[in-house]
């Protein structure tokens, strides 16, 4: 079920790809995982972080602008019963950088060629946000590689959205505005404010860009279309279709809050708010159904976190990893 790890040293001696970044500038070894690397496609690598452990793979998948190490406070609780991974998106943090490839089907094929790689023959797959994508896709493409699925605040139908924004420049997202903060514990004490609890450390390092000379905030650590790009290329969902065990952790809302929040904004075109205030009923009425659906599902759990926010896991870590390890060991 778990790769030697000769076979992952072999896989960290692989060169880095022409569209890779380099690391973080003042970055600390981090204590809680080996960091290697994995060949998924031609000249395109994932970074992959191995938290070690015992028993069947489970690997965690972030959510967009997120990398692996968002992870780093809550994979460790699971490594006395599983051999824990994490897996960087390509075109974010330190895995490479595409022009291309963005959409649900090639990042979903991105697990399967990473697990692939690292000699996983099944796994229990871990989900924030825009991973569901990844999860579902691999739930309907390969369920044979799939031990269970956990999806992280992730079921929201993020196709209905991509739908919904084809006709126009994306809008502002629900993300925590850093331009113009004067150094990194600003940043984490911000985004530690809105999140609900702070980031780890390592993720701060390796997610976002800071003044070398002065600290101050620069940027995203990411390919710059990355995102629109991934929220573009998402795919509509067919949960009724996953036929394994599922567990779906999310908090209180949903997508409609933030086309609410479209259908309002003073900062935003005046036919987007329009579209905005159309499209709410149907998504809020859409949104009910699947939450209907997915509770009528026998192979689902559905645990609703109530104002826990987008980052479950930081402000609820002991509920989360509670629901969790009673998925794991049903």
């Amino acid at each position: 079920m778990r790769t030697s790890w000769l076979r992952l040293s072999w896989v960290l001696l692989i060169s880095a790809c022409a569209t890779t970044p380099s690391p973080p500038p003042g970055g600390t070894a981090d204590p809680l995982h080996q960091v290697g690397r994995v060949r998924v496609a031609p000249e395109v690598e994932l970074e992959v972080l191995d938290y070690g452990g015992k028993g069947p793979a489970l690997v965690f998948l972030a959510g967009v602008g997120s990398t692996a190490h968002v992870f780093d406070v809550l994979a460790p609780e699971f490594i006395a019963t599983h051999h824990v991974y994490a897996f960087t998106r390509r075109g974010f943090g330190a895995s490479s950088w595409p022009a291309t490839g963005y959409d649900s089907a090639t990042l979903g094929h991105d697990v399967l060629a990473a697990m692939e790689g690292l000699g996983l023959a099944k796994a229990t797959l871990a989900g924030h946000s825009l991973a569901g994508d990844e999860l579902n896709w691999m739930g309907l493409n390969h369920p044979e590689r799939v031990e269970a699925l956990i999806f992280l605040d992730a079921t929201d139908n993020k196709g209905e959205i991509a739908e919904f924004l084809k006709p126009g420049p994306l809008p502002p997202l629900p993300f925590t505005v850093l331009d113009g903060q004067p150094s990194r514990e600003a940043v984490t004490a911000l985004l530690a404010r809105d999140l609900g609890g702070p980031f780890p450390p390592h993720e701060i390092d390796q997610a976002y860009e800071f003044d070398a000379g002065t600290g101050a905030y620069l940027r995203y650590r990411r390919l710059p279309e990355a995102t629109e790009q991934c929220i573009r290329g998402a795919a509509l969902p067919d949960y009724a279709k996953l036929k394994g065990p599922v567990l779906a952790i999310s908090d209180d809302q949903a997508f409609a809050g933030w086309v609410a929040y479209l259908s309002q904004a003073e900062n935003v075109p005046a036919d987007l708010r329009e579209r905005a205030r159309v499209f709410l009923p149907e998504l809020r009425q859409h949104e009910a159904d699947q939450e209907a659906l997915l509770k009528s599902l026998p192979n689902w759990k559905i645990v609703t976190l109530q104002g826990a926010g987008h980052y479950l896991w930081l402000p609820r870590q002991a509920e989360v990893v509670s629901e969790m390890r009673a998925f794991l060991g049903r």
